[in-house]
């Protein structure tokens, strides 16, 4: 694997504070570029302590729900209590309310105040602290909640490489915690998960002010309609490509590799599938956190992955194609000349001297045939570039302000690391003058110890 995601909606600051430093040593162990991706609760809405038996729900029935505050207790005869204060100031009558991971659906009949009257469309057995959604709604509930931004702080104590924010609605959601995170380069970035239905209609501004975003198909599967989630995946995905925002695809991958030893054809489709619509990075979570089988997934996920990309390609073309000139600048050129330049001229690899990993994340963008090697000096940049497509990240020691001095290192470190030998040809992009962010505007074809 490439990113470890650490689910802070369970476990506490000492479980999760031992995930993050088993990680750290793994790093060290194995020379591996493992980043540390810390995905934050959100405001997941869920009904009350409930008795064990549960509570049957019939359809056509009537039932009442009631506005409670968190640790809420069902007492019979009573509504059933929803950890969610705003519930009758948010949820009109005519609305759609659905249970237990859209398993069990009701219809607001009538909003007292006090309580909602719903008639039960699709019943079932209802336990306790399952999940309540409410499709196509805004709700006042935005995050991040007061638990993520605790949450958050303790991630940026323990140097998480990237945060993400569950339930994001609007742009707006992500302004507290890129306020919290701060914007040094050092920060880490800021991933907005997709798993409500307006986050959908909000999505272009959503991209704009993140740093990535993920696909997350189980809680969207609830919120929106389950028979669109492949197009609203190809859609989230393409947009964000086309800016060169990295997208993590989510939920259910190999999920019956949670029980069996290998998964069902469809899966493996599906996998390759988000591989073709442009996903950097596709994830495990049942699979590997409570799974029987979770070594065997992630060796599953990579097999399936390395055969798409090695056998049939990927074809990026309609990236350039719908590029917007309002976008194009320096970087984007030398990202787009560097990709056409290695490829035509059969380049050994495509070598990014890179500050802030803008440059690499842009050449990756172009989904380049030809292997990508990003030379950095910051280890915040280093791990951050785990999640991007193709980037195969080195860390050394510093940049220096002769660009060729650099040059010259970086063809060691490659060359100790087996990627390069003497005489190679490879394509260079950097800044000049050097270690400054953002300067990419040079293109250099390089021969490897030559000149």
């Amino acid at each position: 694997m490439d990113v470890a995601r650490i689910n802070f909606s369970h476990g506490n600051p000492d479980s999760n504070g031992l995930l993050i430093q088993a990680i750290e040593e793994l790093r060290g162990q194995t020379g591996r570029n493992i980043g540390i991706l810390q995905d934050l609760g959100g405001p997941k809405i869920r009904v009350g302590q409930l008795p064990p038996e549960g509570i049957p729900l019939a359809d056509g029935d009537s039932i009442r729900l009631r506005p409670e505050s968190e640790h809420c207790v069902y007492e019979e005869g009573k509504p059933i209590p929803v950890d969610y204060p705003a519930l009758t100031k948010d949820v009109p009558e005519g609305a759609r309310v659905l249970l237990d991971d859209g398993m069990l659906e009701l219809k607001v009949e009538q909003n007292t105040g006090e309580h909602l009257r719903c008639r039960i469309l699709h019943g079932g057995r209802l336990y306790s602290h399952k999940g309540v959604n409410f499709p196509d709604l805004i709700l006042s509930l935005g995050a991040p909640t007061n638990k993520d931004l605790e949450d958050l702080r303790f991630g940026l104590e323990r140097g998480v490489d990237f945060v993400a924010l569950s339930f994001v609605q609007t742009a707006a959601d992500l302004e507290a915690i890129r306020e919290a995170v701060g914007d040094t380069e050092s920060a880490p970035c800021i991933i907005a998960k997709l798993e409500r239905a307006t986050a959908l209609q909000n999505l272009d501004s959503i991209i704009a002010a993140s740093d990535g975003i993920m696909v997350a198909r189980g809680d969207l599967g609830i919120e929106a309609d389950i028979s669109m989630i492949p197009i609203y995946q190809k859609t989230a995905i393409r947009k964000a490509n086309l800016v060169g925002v990295p997208v993590i695809t989510a939920t259910q991958m190999l999920d019956s590799m949670i029980r069996n030893p290998l998964p069902t054809r469809a899966e493996v489709t599906d996998v390759a599938n988000a591989i073709y619509d442009g996903s950097d990075a596709i994830m495990l979570s049942g699979e590997t956190a409570v799974g029987a089988y979770p070594v065997e997934s992630v060796r599953m996920m990579r097999a399936v992955a390395d055969n798409v990309e090695q056998n049939l390609g990927l074809d990026r073309g309609w990236v350039r194609s719908e590029e917007q000139e309002a976008s194009y600048s320096t970087q984007l050129a030398v990202a787009q000349s560097v990709c056409q330049t290695a490829e035509r001229l059969g380049a050994r690899c495509i070598v990014a001297q890179t500050i802030s990993g803008t440059t690499a994340r842009l050449i990756s963008m172009y989904r380049p045939s030809t292997a990508v090697i990003a030379i950095t000096p910051e280890e915040s940049t280093f791990h951050h570039l785990s999640l991007v497509w193709g980037i195969e990240a080195l860390l050394i020691p510093k940049f220096e302000k002769d660009f060729l001095k650099t040059t010259a290192a970086s063809d060691k470190i490659l060359m100790e690391r087996g990627y390069v030998e003497k005489g190679d040809l490879v394509v260079i992009s950097a800044g000049i003058p050097a270690a400054k962010s953002g300067g990419t505007n040079v293109m250099k074809l390089h021969t490897v110890g030559l000149d």
